[in-house]
């Protein structure tokens, strides 16, 4: 009862469209998370480059891979989160951050699964504080919302007919 009244008109005079949700408003609140995901990861790299070259070099991937990746994975990055930021071109946001996602989380299931011939260091920031087997699941989360925003990004949208 309470809550409901939290939750009443006036809470929808001062956000209109919030309160509650409506079905448009969900890629957007789906691609939030990911934006915020992406930048953080994107500008932390750039910050502090020093140690995000430190920490790729550390990784059991060969040196000219590593060489690609030190500027394409926050490149890709900040390119998805200005896509997920610009409606008509969300649906290609919601594809790079699945495609991101997905590539993270299959490296992640690589080193669990021991492909490796060691375990190199986790991601800097945030994540560095998790286990690899956190990692997964935080990569999971992410890759479910990527791929959920994609498909009620391209779901086709019903058209209403005159009879």
């Amino acid at each position: 009862m309470i809550l409901k009244g939290v939750l009443s008109h006036s809470w929808q005079t001062h956000l209109p469209g919030i309160i509650p949700m409506k079905q448009k408003d969900l890629p957007l609140f789906l691609s939030l998370p990911l934006i915020m995901l992406f930048a953080y990861t994107a500008i932390s790299k750039l910050l502090e480059p020093t140690f995000y070259r430190q920490a790729m070099h550390n990784q059991p991937l060969p040196e000219p891979l590593i060489n690609l990746l030190l500027w394409a994975v926050p490149t890709v990055e900040l390119l998805t989160v200005v896509l997920l930021l610009i409606l008509p071109l969300r649906g290609w946001g919601f594809t790079l951050a699945s495609g991101l996602m997905t590539a993270f989380t299959g490296y992640v299931l690589l080193i669990l699964g021991g492909y490796f011939d060691y375990v190199p260091c986790s991601c800097g920031g945030i994540l560095a504080q998790l286990s690899w087997e956190q990692h997964l699941w935080v990569n999971l989360l992410f890759l479910s919302l990527a791929l959920y925003g994609l498909y009620i990004t391209l779901k086709p949208t019903p058209t209403s007919t005159i009879a």
